[in-house]
């Protein structure tokens, strides 16, 4: 038995070691990452040729809203790789629980505290055992079996995700209330150190139809930024996108994102899915079009030997020449465009 946790290492690592020799791996989880995409980048090469998935569906639980996008994205990404799955329901489940399996015969297990998301994997602390003992891990897995779950087929998983989906697009979804109360005073009376899970994110504002035009300019102060039909589930509040003018492809200026996403309601574009974003540059987005910076710049001014995007999507930014609404950076390659944008009002 081996004692993980996020903090000297990660579970998402963890969960790809295990995987090394094995054909088959089981997910028992209640919460699910909404894209499935970095993850089976990284299966490519594995040899996995079945994924087990047990997680929940409970009824008027604002989680299914995220889980059809889970459920779509594991799916699809499961065809696109030839891997044979099975998804599982136990609307009791809380635990969360990884197996490896080679022909049948478990090879290595996790029982941690980590649900399958981007922070349990990797940012939140979160402490689990990793267990080798076949005969354990056997029993383990007859304890699961037994439970009630309910298999679903495939004609279920795709009625499952569109009456999600129609639910998601005809009801307004209210933000989640908020309050004025801290006590990040009273915690930050103590010097610590403060680990950032922000996302970085390159997008682009207009269309190949309708650039956006240098007489144009975005908020100084907050501003609507829209994405694709799909939620765009690797946007949270706190992350940080940096815009560029479609057409120009020059830098428009960063935002922090304070709301969103959110559905608007009868949209008819093809990017219906809104956020709210703070200008934190305004200066820059008042006068974007006198500089030089655009997508091309900012990658051949950027010298340093780490890779651009996040999770291997690609070594240059050209997926955005194919349509993509956005781009998940690094924080090297964001924090190095953040600061020409700076700079450049600096210099003006």
């Amino acid at each position: 038995m081996e004692l993980l946790n996020n903090i000297y290492s990660t579970h998402y690592n963890n969960i790809k070691s295990i995987l090394l020799d094995a054909d088959e791996l089981k997910i028992i989880s209640p919460f699910l990452m909404e894209s499935f995409d970095d993850f089976f980048s990284q299966l490519s090469g594995k040899g996995i040729k079945h994924i087990t998935l047990t997680t929940t569906l409970k009824d008027n639980n604002p989680d299914l809203l995220k889980k059809s996008n889970s459920l779509y994205s594991f799916c699809l990404n499961c065809r696109k790789n030839n891997i044979s799955y099975s998804v599982h329901i136990d609307n009791k489940l809380h635990g969360k629980i990884y197996i490896s399996l080679k022909s049948g015969t478990p090879l290595q297990g996790i029982i941690t505290s980590a649900n399958f998301t981007n922070a349990g994997l990797e940012t939140n602390h979160e402490w689990g055992v990793l267990i080798d003992d076949t005969s354990q891990l056997l029993k383990l897995i007859s304890e699961i079996n037994t439970v009630e779950s309910r298999v679903l087929s495939t004609k279920e998983l795709e009625e499952i995700i569109k009456k999600i989906d129609a639910f998601s697009q005809a009801s307004f979804m209210p933000p989640e209330p908020k309050i004025s109360l801290t006590v990040s005073d009273i915690l930050n009376k103590r010097k610590h150190t403060v680990t950032s899970d922000k996302r970085y994110f390159i997008k682009p504002v207009g269309v190949s139809d309708n650039p956006f035009s240098e007489h144009r300019r975005l908020s100084t102060d907050v501003q609507n930024l829209h994405f694709s039909k799909r939620k765009p589930i690797a946007v949270r509040k706190g992350d940080i996108l940096i815009c560029y003018g479609v057409g120009t492809t020059k830098l428009l200026g960063y935002f922090e994102v304070v709301e969103g996403p959110y559905y608007l309601e009868g949209a008819s574009s093809r990017w219906p899915w809104e956020v709210k974003a703070k200008n934190l540059c305004p200066e820059y987005s008042e006068r974007w079009n006198t500089f030089n910076n655009t997508i091309s710049t900012i990658q051949t001014s950027y010298d340093a030997p780490l890779p651009i995007t996040k999770n291997n999507q690609g070594e240059t930014l050209g997926a955005l020449n194919y349509g993509a609404d956005k781009i998940q950076l690094t924080e090297e390659f964001a924090s190095h465009v953040i600061s020409i944008i700076e700079e450049s009002i600096l210099k003006f």
